[in-house]
């Protein structure tokens, strides 16, 4: 008896800190002075996410909610892959986006959910109790057709997972070899929690098929509901955490539509686009030489907001050949590349230690410490500090 106590108190405290966090990340992702057009998707998931996975435990101080759950789950699981893709497409675009006509076809299966919870709702009592009562003869006739086309959107929604999942990792990959191709720095750009955050939710929603099918055929949970409601916890807090801080990765520095960019399509489309460019061999040493020789005599490189079509526009290239440049002849992203030049730059004021890490950072076109700390073990192997020791003792 003190266990089941112990159990429903700590269900329904871990309920209560979700429901908690929704009420307070929700309104302020929706009314915050930043409105991204990123946030009503994530607004979307959160809430959904918040009732699908809070049904458990509602079910468990309320079982009259048992005979509805499947209601009320399927179009709450069916809105939140299309959901969680819409917005991973809205903070990865690199134009300002919008919901396109084109797109709100991912919203149909939630709309087909939805109707067939209204019809699994409007079913008599004692048919619903008839349909998830294992030693009950199963319905006939229109009650039958009506379960047969909720469970066959259940299975729909176990596919659209895995599909959305992988679509959104892909995208995040990408968006993150786009923005290397385009800019220098990228600080808080680069999604990184939203991947780990893509990942856990995989396996949530992996946790939760198998808690709730035999929960909706009245057999004994194979999970503790304690663990669901800790795993549900933290993933709405994390994604509320992050979501409000999040700005869209391209915000302040979009590229023009009209444009073609072709580092924003994936590996592939770069590659079909270098092929189609005409460009020789000799054009694109020549087109290399103009490069080294802006960063090498003007220093470009120290300006933290080094683009790729800044430096295009400088040296009057097309921003395509640049980039066909740089990942052909010079072999390097252009984040790679302009890096590279700014530790180079740096490296004599590290062995100097006259001046700290951050001002170094600073001073050759950082925006974070972190981000030159990064760049310069990837540039020398070592962090500032066991450089400066290795090549202090080298001389004595």
């Amino acid at each position: 008896m003190e266990m089941e106590y112990a159990h429903s108190l700590t269900t329904f405290t871990l309920l209560i800190a979700a429901l908690g966090v929704l009420s307070l990340s929700v309104p302020l992702l929706l009314f915050n002075n930043h409105n991204s057009p990123a946030h009503p998707p994530l607004v979307v998931f959160l809430i959904c996410s918040g009732i699908a996975n809070g049904l458990p435990a509602f079910i468990e101080f309320y079982p009259t909610l048992e005979l509805y759950g499947l209601a009320i789950w399927l179009p709450c699981y069916l809105l939140m892959p299309a959901s969680l893709w819409l917005y991973t497409k809205a903070i990865t675009s690199p134009t300002p986006w919008y919901l396109r006509q084109q797109t709100r076809w991912h919203l149909l299966p939630a709309g087909l959910a939805l109707l067939a919870s209204v019809l699994l709702a409007t079913l008599p009592k004692e048919t619903l109790e008839q349909i998830f009562n294992s030693d009950a003869a199963p319905p006939a006739g229109w009650p039958q057709l009506v379960v047969i086309v909720a469970f066959a959107l259940m299975v729909l929604w176990l596919f659209l997972s895995g599909v959305y999942v992988v679509r959104i990792l892909i995208t995040l990959i990408r968006y993150r070899a786009s923005l290397k191709n385009l800019f220098a720095n990228n600080e808080k750009r680069e999604l990184h929690w939203l991947s780990w955050a893509v990942a856990v939710l995989a396996g949530t929603w992996v946790l939760s098929m198998f808690f709730s099918i035999p929960l909706l055929s009245n057999q004994s949970l194979p999970l503790p509901i304690d663990l669901m409601a800790v795993m549900h916890f933290v993933l709405l807090w994390s994604l509320s955490l992050f979501g409000l801080h999040q700005k869209p990765g391209f915000e302040g520095r979009y590229l023009v539509p009209t444009e073609s960019h072709p580092e924003t399509n994936g590996n592939n489309s770069i590659s079909e686009k270098y092929q189609k460019s005409g460009l020789q061999e000799q054009q694109l040493e020549r087109i290399a030489e103009k490069v080294e020789h802006a960063m090498g005599g003007q220093q470009l490189y120290l300006d933290s907001a080094l683009s790729l079509q800044k430096l295009a526009l400088e040296i009057q290239v097309s921003p395509n050949y640049l980039s066909q440049t740089l990942n052909e002849t010079l072999d390097k992203s252009f984040y790679d590349y302009v890096n590279g030049w700014r530790i180079q730059h740096a490296i004599p004021e590290v062995l100097q230690a006259q001046k700290t890490v951050l001002d170094i950072a600073m001073d050759v076109g950082f925006n974070a410490r972190s981000s030159f700390y990064k760049a310069f073990k990837s540039e020398t192997g070592h962090t500032p500090s066991e450089y400066r020791k290795r090549n202090t003792s080298n001389t004595h």
